[in-house]
């Protein structure tokens, strides 16, 4: 799949319906690169999504005690909850809202579900950085999210294109 750059409906300014973009993440400086770089080439509002996916628990314990999901947002470090609200100050003219989920799951169907109840319009990832994971209970997320059906957003495209229109105005 070749994504070069965002597509028209996100950046036509005549539009004024709001986007969510899912960004599968580890909670890193790079996937808050992946979210800049989409909220700085759209030119309409946008509501981004931080998602993890994890297996669920097959343990009785884990599911009967609620430190199991207690412990996942263990992974989402103070820098990272700085570096979005840097992002919302930024671009806060078109960047409405920055929330963070955890999936369970594993299958495509439950996966499409958690896609739909949360609105999401398109699926952004760095493909040089990938999806790494977070803990043994995690899911390969690049082979579900290629099978969702929702349009995919190469950030290292956008910003390679960017780089190239930058050039070609010189």
């Amino acid at each position: 799949m070749h994504h070069q750059n965002i597509p028209e409906s996100i950046v036509n300014q005549n539009d004024k319906i709001m986007k969510t973009v899912i960004i599968p993440s580890d909670f890193s400086a790079e996937s808050v690169q992946v979210a800049e770089t989409i909220v700085r080439n759209a030119k309409e509002e946008v509501n981004i999504l931080f998602i993890h996916l994890f297996h669920v628990a097959d343990d009785i314990q884990d599911l009967l005690f609620s430190n199991y999901r207690k412990k996942e947002y263990e992974f989402v470090s103070p820098e990272f909850r700085h570096e979005c609200e840097m992002l919302k100050d930024v671009y806060a003219s078109n960047l409405k809202s920055i929330k963070i989920e955890f999936f369970y799951g594993n299958k495509l169907a439950v996966f499409k579900n958690f896609l739909d109840y949360n609105k999401a319009d398109y699926i952004a990832y760095s493909k040089t950085y990938g999806m790494p994971k977070l803990s043994k209970s995690s899911i390969e997320a690049l082979p579900v999210i290629l099978k969702c059906g929702l349009p995919l957003l190469d950030a290292d495209e956008i910003n390679k294109s960017t780089f190239s229109n930058m050039e070609n105005i010189r």
